[in-house]
């Protein structure tokens, strides 16, 4: 996911003022300027924070930066991003055997080299013209095949094998874990979840942009973060959104609540298109929580963890029951976003991972994009649907609530209109025998599945971004080596490594893979497990592999990669009705990650405070989300219990070893040359 855009560029300047706001006491100040740079709407509310402990050429600096997004509406420039290009061929293949050679013996290496020249032989350079044509009619050759292939044709339980997940930072710094907390702290989250929805309904969210050149990138995904529902369907789902822009016409102003295996519509957004203050949402909650106490509903919601032919089939049968259903069921699909109390108590971003990730199935609406999860013990993580948009969308909400939390003291003060609103409707939901074995089956299925997942999430607080770019390194690239360091030392392998790199670049840009271990991080581990090599063979060829992914990384975030290119010369054999290509049969297609088989499933979740998590793409393997921050990097992990080689807390173990071994090397090095 990582790609330097001025909101990085302005972490790292915000971050250094923080780091001096501690030492003469000005917190608070430096947490207003953040907020005022990044979500500000107005040139005037930029301008009344002019501090004067800030040296007057950062000021300036900042500002332009921050000024340049104001004045411009979200979308308005989606007309002018480039297409999204389609790789050359010979260098998709020349690097696609790269990527193949850390991870198979010389025979099989040898064997790929062949089927490779046998498709650009064969049926390679017609499948690539095809593809070129299919370019040079869309913006985005990609993003049907992307949508459909990689997400909706997915039929396994979107929970645990598709969802991802994230973690509120607000306990870290003003709500700490608290029983009795849950409806305050809740209300005031949706009231500014709901400020978002209002930045984005009015198209003043500001435009991201890279850093150097300021260049313009995709907002597309945002439009599919609110009343955005992923239904189920045979062979295929789709996907729905009810959002639009206030000049696009009314868009939904509910959200689904659940709690007690019971789903109500409640009412969140008042006249004129403005959220209704915080108290008013925490007496939403509290009726409805009154209305849901007094038994257990059905259980409805749990079917949404079943694998998706079976929920397509038990929606079939809800609809054709009830007329009522089909009512409720469009009414959640179309609400801004669902909330759910939990029982659940944790207190640090490992235990509110596992409760979001793999926690009680019930009072979840799995397919919706974002659903809050509100804690008894006061934290609040989420649970996403990763189809409709990736994790910067997510990740940018959590940021822009915790920036507001912040400003304003974890509290709300403001003034309480005197009005009636919408008491909220419960959605009762007709059911029959077919669908309470459904939903028990589903939980069965779930809890099995979920009882195998083991997630920590730890902070390395040593040293972080700002100790790794004092020695003109890359902070991305540098952990993605450690990682591979730490696989190594204790799998006595390299791993196939999936990185995520962003397109925003080009028109309705996602995601492009970076394979990450690369045959000179393979050379670096190796001698790293070597007694005799010494600090500069071990820096020299720590430095090339860190090069290597700075490199890999820049192909793929400016359209170069490999992996979607694949990706659409094997889809359009299967539409050609082909023989498959051998390479995609080829063992050492699996072997280096081919068809989401990466050992190691990783991506940065960017330089703020706001963490993320997913489970393994394969039974053996890894997920691993990471944030760098100036002086920590805070690293998620899972893996399955099941398998008996993998560990996390062993894992995580090397981490921390290889980040003390890099140090050393470093600092070692430089004072040798000195």
């Amino acid at each position: 996911m990582e790609l330097i855009t001025i909101d990085s560029l302005l972490s790292t300047v915000v971050e250094t003022l923080r780091h001096l706001a501690g030492i003469v006491g000005i917190s608070r100040k430096v947490g207003q300027f953040s907020n005022a740079v990044w979500f500000a709407t107005s040139a005037e509310a930029l301008q009344k924070y002019k501090f004067k402990w800030i040296p007057e050429r950062l000021h300036r600096m900042v500002l332009q930066f921050a000024l340049k997004a104001l004045g411009e509406r979200t979308w308005q420039h989606q007309d002018t991003l480039p297409p999204l290009p389609v790789p050359d061929l010979q260098h998709t293949m020349d690097r696609y055997l790269e990527s193949v050679k850390p991870h198979v013996t010389a025979e099989e290496y040898k064997r790929a080299e062949e089927v490779v020249r046998q498709f650009l032989d064969g049926d390679g350079p017609e499948l690539h013209r095809q593809l070129l044509d299919r370019a040079s009619t869309r913006k985005n050759w990609l993003e049907d095949w992307w949508l459909e292939f990689a997400y909706l044709r997915f039929r396994k339980p979107l929970p645990l094998n598709l969802n991802i997940a994230g973690s509120g930072p607000y306990f870290e710094h003003g709500w700490p874990p608290q029983e009795g907390t849950t409806l305050e702290r809740g209300a005031l989250f949706i009231y500014y979840l709901l400020q978002f929805w209002k930045l984005l309904r009015t198209e003043q969210l500001p435009v991201d942009r890279l850093a150097r050149g300021g260049t313009v990138l995709d907002m597309d995904q945002f439009r599919r973060f609110f009343c955005t529902t992923r239904v189920p369907g045979h062979d295929v789902d789709r996907l729905v959104t009810a959002f639009k822009s206030v000049s696009e016409g009314p868009c939904p102003t509910y959200i689904t609540f659940l709690h007690n295996d019971r789903l109500f519509k409640v009412e969140v957004i008042g006249e004129n298109d403005e959220p209704i203050t915080p108290p008013e949402i925490q007496e939403q909650l509290k009726a409805a929580m009154r209305m849901a106490e007094c038994e257990p509903g059905p259980g409805v919601s749990v079917l949404t963890a079943a694998e998706r032919e079976q929920w397509a089939k038990s929606r079939d049968r809800l609809i054709e029951l009830d007329a009522g259903n089909a009512y409720n069921l469009d009414v959640i699909e179309q609400s801004l976003f669902g909330f759910c109390f939990d029982d659940a108590f944790p207190t640090n971003h490992g235990e509110n991972f596992a409760a979001s990730l793999a926690g009680c199935a019930r009072n979840r609406w799995f397919d919706k994009c974002i659903s809050v999860l509100s804690f008894r013990s006061g934290t609040i993580a989420t649970n996403n649907d990763h189809t409709p948009c990736d994790g910067m969308v997510h990740i940018h909400a959590a940021y822009y609530i915790d920036c507001q939390l912040k400003q304003n003291d974890c509290t709300w003060k403001g003034h309480v209109p005197d009005r009636k609103l919408p008491p909220p409707e419960e959605l009762v939901f007709t059911v029959d025998d077919d669908i309470l074995k459904a939903v028990k089956h589903a939980e069965q299925l779930y809890n099995n599945q979920a009882r195998d997942l083991e997630c920590i999430c730890h902070h390395f607080t040593d040293y972080g971004k700002k100790f790794v770019r004092s020695f003109h390194l890359h902070p991305d690239s540098y952990v993605q080596c450690a990682l591979q360091l730490a696989y190594y030392r204790l799998h006595g392998r390299p791993a196939p490594a999936y990185e995520t790199g962003m397109t925003r670049q080009f028109y309705h840009g996602r995601t492009e893979t970076v394979r990450s271990c690369t045959q000179e991080v393979v050379e670096w581990c190796k001698v790293m497990t070597e007694e005799k090599a010494t600090v500069e063979e071990k820096k020299d060829l720590m430095v090339r592999a860190l090069k290597k992914h700075v490199e890999l990384m820049e192909e793929a975030k400016s359209g170069n990669g490999i992996d979607r290119h694949l990706m659409g010369l094997q889809i359009l054999a299967m539409q050609n009705g082909l023989p498959m290509p051998a390479i995609f049969t080829d063992p050492a297609y699996v072997k280096s990650g081919g068809g989401g088989n990466f050992v190691l499933s990783t991506s940065i979740v960017g330089y703020t405070p706001c963490p993320g998590a997913c489970a393994p793409m394969v039974k053996h393997g890894y997920g691993s989300f990471y944030k760098i921050e100036a002086h920590r990097f805070t690293i998620a992990m899972t893996a399955w219990k099941s398998d008996p080689e993998t560990s996390v807390e062993k894992l995580y173990g090397n981490l921390r070893q290889a980040f003390a071994d890099m140090k050393e090397i470093l600092t070692t090095s430089a004072s040798t040359n000195n």
